[in-house]
């Protein structure tokens, strides 16, 4: 490859790098050329910065699977970072947007208190200030749509130093879970409340396969809870040769107890989660009456015991609000306990 020429000597443009610290950074953009084929890309893009070392590639403050070659502007590590944690969970690409806008704002206002202060001080006359919106300056950092496909994006991107995408390692590292001993399948329901997609794919519920580690070793979007959705992945989890369970937790145990016989080679020993275990006996009984509340506890204190240490500081957490930013007193963990 070799230098071509700055997009700022060709049409005058700067090149914005949105960050959360203050206003965009500029940068001339240089084009590079194959001398062979002509081929061209430009210095910032992800194909050419995750080819250089490391100490070169950190010079530009951009990850390099963000650095895309089609957008008018990229967005910092700073940006990035507080997206890689946020978007998983709540996928909230308008709050990180107005992040980036607030950042804008406040450095302006910081700017203009310290000219007029200086110009206060020095006993000077102010000249009119820069209009923040003005001509020269007309890039906005991307809305919410723009973040979550930036985001969205990058994880399928394979321009990082390892040439795997985000994407492929995660499903890498899930089918490379193993299972010795036990493990629970269940189909949650929280977590496509959040799926921006939810609708499009007609995502209803996540069937989740947890071992005796506490490792997710599957993890697909159904759309509903039969059968019939879920046989795919279940066989090729069972398929793994490292997947060799003696038992397994479901929460509709006996119900699916034949299907579950046909996919293992071995006999496989089925057990009702703890909790529906409860839920089934508790259900039936009088919730008013006079012995409810006795019967229930010695019930539980028959089935299973706890942890004593671990359940003091569950306690302690849950009065100090460790847990969320709900405290809660002696009184009201007495009731719902």
């Amino acid at each position: 490859m070799e230098n071509d020429r700055t997009k700022f000597s060709k049409n005058k443009i700067l090149f914005p790098t949105f960050v959360m610290d203050g206003p965009p950074q500029w940068a001339m953009v240089q084009s590079m050329t194959c001398r062979c084929c002509r081929y061209g890309v430009d210095a910032n893009s992800g194909e050419i910065l995750c080819s250089l070392p490391a100490y070169a590639r950190n010079a530009y403050p951009v990850e390099t699977k963000y650095a895309f070659d089609n957008k008018n502007c990229h967005l910092g590590r700073t940006v990035t970072e507080l997206m890689d944690m946020m978007m998983p969970t709540s996928g909230n690409g308008d709050f990180c947007s107005r992040l980036l806008f607030n950042a804008i704002n406040r450095s302006y206002i910081e700017r203009v208190e310290n000219y007029h202060s200086y110009c206060k001080h020095k006993s000077k006359e102010a000249s009119a200030y820069v209009e923040k919106d003005g001509y020269y300056i007309r890039n906005y950092p991307p809305l919410g749509d723009g973040i979550r496909d930036a985001y969205d994006a990058a994880c399928a991107s394979q321009f990082t130093p390892w040439k795997v995408s985000d994407h492929d390692r995660h499903t890498r590292e899930i089918q490379s879970v193993s299972c010795r001993l036990i493990f629970a399948q269940d189909h949650t329901h929280e977590v496509t409340k959040n799926y921006i997609r939810k609708k499009r794919m007609g995502a209803v519920a996540l069937w989740d396969v947890a071992t005796e580690t506490g490792e997710i070793a599957s993890a697909v979007l159904v759309p509903s809870t039969q059968t019939k959705h879920f046989v795919h992945a279940a066989a090729a989890l069972t398929r793994r040769p490292t997947f060799n369970p003696s038992a397994m937790y479901s929460d509709t145990w006996p119900s699916k107890s034949s299907f579950w016989g046909l996919l293992f080679e071995k006999e496989v020993i089925g057990r009702l989660g703890l909790f529906h275990f409860i839920q089934r006996i508790t259900r039936t009984l009088k919730k008013r009456h006079v012995d409810h509340f006795v019967c229930v506890n010695a019930l539980l204190n028959c089935i299973y015991e706890y942890h004593q240490d671990d359940y003091e500081k569950l306690l302690t957490a849950l009065k100090t609000g460790t847990l969320g930013s709900t405290k809660y007193s002696t009184q009201t963990m007495r009731s719902r306990i």
